[in-house]
């Protein structure tokens, strides 16, 4: 375990990147914030997001006949967590009366909220089983902070805007190959 708890965890690897960043003092703060919200896009963007939108935006009366739509879509994806994750928070703006492009991004943004607790919750009890108290307690307050940086309903808004999201694997974090780049000093 000499590489850390990071190579262990039982998440995609976008989340390990992000376990690692915040469990290195060696990246700063800003690099920890950085790596969330790729790491958001990334589990989100596997979502039929385009045929929710579709959904929620038709042009019906019956808020029944869109959570049908929705559960139908369900059946489109099976085993997929973020279209089942999407989907629910799809019914569930429809069912408080929220449709349109207003409904599909405060879906959206659930989705992102959604995900960035369950992952960050994860990364946490990892690193409280596998490493130190001290490590555990280190990981956590970074990733406190970079989860206050994370605006849920920007990152929605983001990926909504320009009619068609982005694909899952055009998500990266940038590249830094030059001697600049490097950590500050």
């Amino acid at each position: 375990m000499s590489d850390g708890p990071h190579r262990s965890l039982p998440l995609r690897p976008h989340w390990r990147t992000l376990a690692r960043r915040a469990a290195k003092a060696a990246h700063s703060p800003a690099e920890v914030s950085e790596a969330l919200p790729v790491a958001l896009k990334r589990d989100i963007l596997g979502a039929p997001i385009k045929a929710i939108r579709a959904i929620m935006g038709s042009d019906t009366l019956f808020p029944s006949l869109r959570v049908e739509q929705l559960e139908a879509l369900r059946g489109k994806h099976p085993g997929s967590a973020p279209a089942n994750l999407a989907i629910d928070c799809a019914v569930a703006t429809v069912a408080s009366g929220v449709t349109g492009d207003a409904g599909t991004h405060m879906a959206l943004s659930a989705a992102f909220a959604d995900t960035m607790h369950s992952a960050l919750r994860s990364i946490e009890e990892h690193y409280q089983r596998e490493a130190s108290p001290r490590s555990s307690s280190y990981v956590r307050q970074r990733l406190d902070a970079a989860r206050h940086d994370v605006n849920c309903g920007a990152l929605a808004r983001e990926v909504l805007t320009g009619g068609t999201p982005p694909r899952r694997n055009t998500v990266s974090l940038p590249a830094r190959s030059g001697v600049d780049e490097g950590p500050p000093l």
